[in-house]
């Protein structure tokens, strides 16, 4: 059930919650394009480990108040002040792709008194230009140079996406458009129960329309507000191999500017990972934050 706050500044802030309800709270921050119900994938996982699982919709996506202009370091606050609400005075972070950013930003603003661990799963790498572009798969190397020299080209491509995207695909046009991703993704995609989890928080995002999705995406295309060697909260980070959105060997290089830092790598996609691999990489997340 989608859930309402009014936060300080008078904005609405929505949330799902998945798991157990008495169980240990872990904010999940979905991917891009996405909101919420992304939460849905580890729902069963995180009911048997005893987790909490409160998925918030960052600001325009889900029904949360627009923010234009926002950068990673605006969401901290309003992850605090749900928090407080809820009356959780510590917390643990999980970010999946494009949510990864904002997880590392919760744990560099907040440090280890708000959140004691910090995960990351196939997170989205730095995309500000320079060398780290050159790590990310070729669409989005496309669209973040079109963001920078052409925005409003980008802009006009969105609204008939997000209107066509709202409609699920008859399955061999999934098929066929799933040939773009590794075999590890393209059989997650493609099981009987899968499309049923993944599709509403995509469908859900796209509904928010061309707005909310480029407020959310353009914080991407800057630089990171925030030095990540400077993040003291124990942070582990999930990567797949076979992921085709976000390159390891960038995350692997992000993961080892952060002290302490545990890295993962597995043979999975960048949408498998979590579905195949959801209980491991909550108990890591669990057990660091003991440590």
């Amino acid at each position: 059930m989608l859930q309402r706050f009014t936060l300080p500044d008078g904005g609405i802030l929505t949330w799902r919650e998945y798991g157990d309800p008495a169980g240990t709270p872990v904010f999940f921050f979905h991917g891009w394009p996405g909101e919420s119900h992304q939460g849905a994938l580890i729902h069963e996982a995180a009911q048997e480990m005893g987790v909490r699982l409160i998925s918030p919709n960052r600001p325009g996506i889900g029904g949360s108040s627009r923010q234009p202009g926002r950068n990673l370091l605006d969401w901290p606050p309003m992850v605090t002040a749900l928090a407080d609400h809820l009356k959780i005075d510590r917390f643990r972070v999980l970010g999946l792709s494009g949510g990864g950013p904002y997880a590392l930003a919760c744990a560099w603003a907040l440090g280890r008194h708000r959140v004691p661990a910090c995960a990351t799963v196939c997170g989205a790498l730095p995309a500000a230009p320079g060398p780290d572009r050159r790590r990310l798969s070729p669409i989005y190397q496309l669209m973040l140079g079109t963001h920078d020299h052409a925005p409003w080209l980008l802009q006009g491509a969105l609204i008939p996406l997000v209107r066509v995207a709202r409609i699920p695909p008859p399955r061999p046009l999934m098929r066929l458009g799933l040939l773009a991703l590794g075999p590890g993704d393209r059989a997650a995609l493609l099981e009987k129960d899968a499309f049923r989890l993944y599709f509403p928080g995509f469908q859900n995002a796209m509904r928010s329309g061309m707005r909310g999705l480029w407020d959310d995406g353009h914080p991407y295309a800057s630089r990171w507000p925030f030095d990540p060697a400077a993040i003291t909260v124990p942070l582990v980070v999930w990567h797949g191999t076979q992921d085709r959105n976000f390159d390891c060997k960038g995350a692997a290089r992000l993961a080892a500017t952060v002290p302490g830092a545990q890295y993962h790598e597995v043979e999975e996609g960048h949408y498998s990972i979590l579905r195949n691999r959801a209980r491991p990489i909550l108990d890591s997340l669990l057990v660091l934050g003991k440590s």
